[in-house]
């Protein structure tokens, strides 16, 4: 058995004998000896030479094969280490000039009554006599002089020489299509196979397949291996499109039907060649056309590579595949051990002894429930520093760890590598999270909960993963320095951030006046201030009803004394009322020295922050002006004119001093007069008295009626109020000005993030580039990576309900308030500002709403607001747009993965993993298929792994056999649980061709007969 299962071998399926007529060596002869040492030789050089099958195809004869299998039954002999099948080279009739060569290779298992049964069935043309050396002795001899002579064979030495017109018959005999299409039909058990040259000499290709389509296409049909050195020739027998059969590759897929194996072989008619194309040896092959079939070299294994060509077989140097591993042995797992720790103490066997060759393709883990197949892969998952032992089913607590870590403690696994230094570890312990992950373990639970959880929201590890394999992706000038997707991410939208940043402070400066305004179109505010202006109203009305009786201006002579104190009164009168306005002049100045003051004391401020901005500025660009070149200083230099402000200031302090010096002064000035009014008023007589009496009193209740009625910069007065009134009259329209000026902001916001996300998805640019290459993914799948701006109603209104109640209206309960805000989020795809501006203002709308049934008629939605929240904070999170930010996220036969199916997820994912991810570490999948019905399986599924293991190992745990057996699983291991001398799981490996294991694979996959039948045999 070859435990690790199918293998890229060279394979020589066309070489000859001394048994040949036309052999350019030694032939057999009658000295047995001598013949016994010829087929020695025969063996040591098939042992030695690259290929490890071989089918001898000699003209018209199995004595070569008689020969070598006799000898190889003598003890005496060598051992032959090759496998060799038993083949015939032939000439059918055929409507061409030149002849037209066939051949048939046969089981190395065949009877040897079997070959002489084909050789009888088989009709010389012209003669039908059945095939034998009497026969082809005839035919020479029955044809005429002419035939023979165009040969190069006399007529006369034909009849009189037995060997001379053997000789001729085995050049110009030829034989019946029919009896050898029949011949090959009836050999028993499936041991013959129709092999037919195609491109090489004396093949199928020289027939005008127009002329004689018939003839032509029976023998397509009818051959499942062709012979040709043409690689293009070699792809369209496979089914495999290529820039050099695209034109014909349709005709041929339509005339074979199924895929053919196409070989290129020695054609050797010497046992050892000396390297050119004239003198072949065994596995010397044409121009270096290889043929590289991966198989057992058995019966079995051809017959595997006839139903997989495309899969199979190789015509060339060297396989990619082959090729990728030699380069990079350092990925690719080459065994897995289990030993009980050398102070175990434990009876049962369990996995000791478990060693595992791994072929670097397909392997496929089979068994029966609980027999220990999903126990391999955590095994070698936890070998491989997987950080997945939380999706582990075998290697956990209530299995095989138990709570005590029993009985794993008492194994220890190696996993091994082409290349590198194995890896131990206790099956108890689990990988640091330090350690580097050289497998990719994709348990089944691991598929559901990064789909899911990427779905609800609830984490980002699924981004996670699509951004490492995006950086993965991206060219190493673009990267630059960055080591990571978050590092260039940083580095590329530092300017966006600024931008959005500096966006979101103007607009909750907007939002700070908004909620201003609708604060003061509160109706209590408006009957507030009409309530004090009636109370003004009523105050000037009491007022005026309390003015003074006039008193005339007495006309009775006055002393000259009088006269003098009257005029002087009157002149104290003028000059208490200058005073007076002097007095307002330098409060109202006083007041606009402490607002100079203040806006001074601002700008410093602001100086001072736009200082610690530039010298940040400086700092982020630093490292971009080094690369460039550029100095700072050259290139930006900051120059404010403080000197200014400190003259200014100096200036507004003299002022200041100044203005003091004038108000004292005044004031002085305004009690020396009252006090010389006083004294003046003592010196009237009684009529003067009253009238100056009259005066002053007139003049206090005309400044009673001044401070009531007071001025529009007095908020208290009556025409403060009816300012203010008017002012609160025109808020609607600053309030709608605003709004709108907030929806500019909120489409300004999102043209930032729109150019945010356009940046990031130019970073896989690179990997859609990718996907466009791949037909399988671009065409079958439509597998797309897309950056769109994504937010998710869940958390909109989680965070929306921090901050609001929910007790009225659309918002009365938590299912009802979540749906409110679900249905407004699912009615925008948020890939238009519009779109970002319409879900804003929706909202807005629906709180504005609820708030008025709580209270109505009061605008805005502090009604809503919960403590220690402010309407600002709302319209802060709705207008930023703060819940939309750039996301990956993609898209599978068009549909986004948020609708997808829980199986067409997991299908999305592993795609994901195995054609776009360009890690080059194993992979282990535990049940892919899962969740999948068998269409999906193998429509879906089974082309993805079949490419997917072009470029690395792949390992997976299974038990449908539309996966394990349609993928052409190189290696099929399969896991048994034995209890009868206590518990020991036995793992048996070998390639799916190998009937032991073909067994298995039917009835543990609970699979027929039928699902091995005629698998591959279409074209994708």
């Amino acid at each position: 058995m070859y435990s690790r299962g199918s293998e890229w071998r060279e394979w020589d399926l066309h070489i000859h004998s001394p048994a040949s007529f036309h052999w350019e060596g030694e032939r057999f002869g009658a000295d047995k000896d001598r013949n016994a040492s010829l087929i020695d030789e025969m063996i040591g050089v098939l042992n030695d030479a690259n290929p490890a099958a071989y089918a001898l195809m000699d003209y018209w004869t199995f004595d070569g094969w008689f020969a070598l299998k006799s000898r190889c039954e003598d003890a005496s002999a060598p051992s032959l280490k090759k496998t060799v099948f038993p083949g015939i080279e032939l000439r059918l009739a055929a409507p061409m000039e030149k002849r037209l060569n066939a051949h048939v290779v046969f089981s190395d298992k065949i009877d040897d009554q079997d070959l002489r049964d084909f050789l009888a069935r088989l009709r010389l043309e012209l003669t039908n006599q059945p095939l034998s050396r009497t026969a082809l002795v005839s035919y020479a001899r029955y044809v005429g002089a002419d035939k023979l002579s165009k040969h190069g064979f006399d007529k006369s030495a034909v009849d009189s020489d037995e060997e001379e017109a053997h000789r001729a018959g085995c050049t110009i005999a030829e034989l019946t299509v029919a009896s050898y299409k029949e011949a090959i039909e009836c050999v028993p058990n499936g041991h013959a196979v129709g092999f037919m040259p195609f491109s090489t000499n004396d093949g199928l290709c020289s027939i005008d397949h127009m002329e004689h389509y018939a003839y032509t296409l029976s023998l397509f049909e009818s051959s499942p291996i062709f012979e040709t050195r043409n690689p293009d020739l070699w792809a369209a027998f496979c089914g495999i499109t290529t820039a050099g059969n695209a034109k014909y590759i349709d005709n041929f897929k339509a005339a074979l039907k199924k895929p053919r194996l196409a070989v290129s072989g020695s054609d050797a008619h010497q046992f050892m060649g000396n390297g050119t194309n004239d003198k072949r040896g065994y596995g010397d092959f044409p121009m270096g056309k290889r043929t590289w079939i991966k198989a057992d070299p058995t019966w079995k294994g051809l017959l595997q590579a006839i139903k997989e060509p495309a899969n199979r077989s190789f015509l060339g140097g060297v396989p990619p595949k082959l090729e990728r591993i030699n380069n990079h042995k350092t990925f690719y797992i080459d065994r897995v051990g289990v030993t009980r720790s050398p102070n175990s103490t434990l009876v049962d066997t369990w996995l000791h002894g478990t060693d595992i060759p791994l072929n670097p393709d397909l392997v496929a883990i089979i068994g029966n429930k609980g027999s220990g197949k999903s126990a391999l892969a955590d095994i070698m998952a936890l070998l491989g520093n997987s950080q997945q032992s939380a999706h582990f089913s075998f290697l956990k607590r209530d299995r095989f760890r138990g709570k005590s870590g029993e009985p794993a403690r008492q194994f220890v696994g190696t996993l091994s590598w082409i290349a590198g230094n194995p890896c131990s570890m206790n099956l108890a312990d689990d990988p640091s999270a330090e350690r580097v992950e050289l497998v990719r373990y994709i348990p089944q639970g691991r598929f559901e909960a990064l789909c899911n959880d990427h779905v609800s929201g609830k984490t980002d590890v699924f981004e996670k993963e699509l951004r490492d394999v995006i950086f993965s992706h991206v060219p190493t000038n673009v990267r630059l320095e960055a080591l990571s997707f978050d590092q260039l991410i940083e580095a590329q939208e530092k300017v966006f951030r600024a931008r959005t940043d500096e966006l979101r402070k103007s607009l909750r400066a907007i939002n700070e006046r908004i909620v201003d305004i609708e604060d003061q179109l509160h109706p209590t505010v408006r009957k507030n201030i009409e309530e004090q202006i009636r109370l003004k109203e009523n105050q000037i009305k009491e007022h005026n009803a309390t003015v003074p009786t006039v008193v005339d201006k007495p006309t009775d002579e006055l002393t000259e004394a009088q006269r003098a104190a009257s005029e002087r009164l009157t002149n104290i009168s003028d000059e208490l009322e200058v005073l007076k306005a002097e007095a307002k002049a330098e409060a109202d100045n006083s007041q606009a020295i402490s607002r100079q003051q203040r806006a001074l004391r601002n700008i410093a401020e602001r100086i001072s922050l736009f200082k610690t901005q530039f010298a940040s500025f400086l700092s982020e660009i630093a490292d971009d002006l080094s690369v460039v070149g550029i100095p700072p200083a050259n290139f930006v230099a900051l120059r404010i004119r403080e000197d200014l402000l400190t003259q200014e200031q100096s200036a507004l302090v003299a002022r200041e001093e100044a203005t003091k010096t004038a108000i004292e002064k005044n004031r002085s000035d305004i009690d020396k007069l009252l006090a010389e009014r006083q004294q003046l008023s003592a010196t009237l007589n009684e009529p003067q008295k009253k009238y100056q009496a009259y005066i002053q009193a007139f003049t206090v209740w005309q400044n009673g009626l001044d401070a009531i009625q007071g001025s529009d910069t007095e908020p208290d007065s009556l025409k403060g109020l009816q300012k203010r009134l008017s002012q609160i009259q025109a808020l609607p329209a600053a309030l709608a000005s605003l709004e709108a000026s907030r929806l500019d902001v909120t489409m300004e916001i999102f043209s930032v993030l729109e150019g945010q996300r356009s940046a990031r998805e130019g970073l896989f640019a690179p990997l859609q580039k990718l996907i466009q290459d791949n037909a399988l993914i671009r065409q079958e799948y439509k597998l797309q990576f897309q950056a769109r701006l994504l937010g998710s109603p869940e958390t909109v209104g989680s965070n929306l309900f921090g901050m609001v109640k929910q007790n009225a209206g659309d918002l009365r309960g938590e299912d009802e308030s979540f749906a409110a805000i679900r249905s407004r989020f699912e009615k925008y795809r948020f890939d238009s500002a519009n779109d970002a501006k319409g879900f804003a203002s929706d909202v807005a709308t629906l709180l504005s709403a609820t708030a008025a049934l709580s209270v109505a008629g009061i605008p805005g939605i502090r009604a809503l607001m919960r403590k220690d929240k402010s309407p600002a904070d709302v319209y802060n999170y709705l207008f930023g747009l703060q819940y939309l930010e750039p996301k990956y996220t993609l898209l599978f036969q068009d549909a986004p993965i948020e609708q997808l199916s829980p199986g067409q997820r997991g299908a999305l994912l592993l795609i994901f993993y195995l054609l776009v991810d360009k890690g080059r570490n194993p992979i282990l999948l535990d049940q892919p298929e899962e969740n999948l019905d068998n269409e999906t399986v193998v429509s879906l599924l089974v082309p993805v792994v079949n490419e997917a293991k072009k470029s690395r190992q792949i390992i997976m745990v299974t038990h449908n056999p539309n996966l394990a057996v349609v993928c052409d699983a190189e290696q099929i291991i399969h896991a048994t649980l034995e209890r009868r001398n206590g518990i020991h799981i036995v793992y048996q490996s070998g390639s799916i061709e190998d009937e032991t294991l073909n067994k298995a694979v039917v009835d543990v996959l609970e699979g027929t007969k039928s699902a091995f039948d005629n698998r591959g045999e279409k074209y994708h």
